[in-house]
């Protein structure tokens, strides 16, 4: 199970990116600004005026500046992430928050 509470947060992610691994699971949180997000990004569990967006469902808006998020990357593997083809990738965004950051440990937790 991945917990990332204690020994990383917000602060350490304005900074630079972390990668961890659960088994064969890896994966890279970072901050990323709104016009890196593509159109068809992930918002897993995002609030809007309407509620909650399942995973499957980009917001309205998505692909335009939306200010910064925390870019949640996994995959299955044994490789790094630079030697691992983009298309064996999942990605989801999430707010940059403590609580995105909780909301990106939840989501990593169901990938496995």
């Amino acid at each position: 199970m991945i917990d990332l509470k204690g020994t990383m947060g917000i602060p350490l992610l304005e900074r630079s990116r972390f990668t961890g691994s659960d088994g064969t699971l890896r994966f890279v949180l970072e901050k990323r600004s709104g016009e890196s997000v593509p159109a068809d990004a992930l918002w897993p569990g995002r609030k809007t005026g309407d509620g909650d967006i399942p995973a499957e469902v980009s917001p309205e808006g998505a692909g335009t500046p939306v200010g910064d998020c925390l870019a949640t990357v996994c995959w299955h593997g044994l490789y790094a992430s630079d030697v691992t083809p983009e298309e064996e990738k999942t990605i989801a965004y999430f707010p940059f928050t403590n609580e995105g950051l909780a909301q990106a440990q939840a989501w990593l937790n169901a990938q496995r």
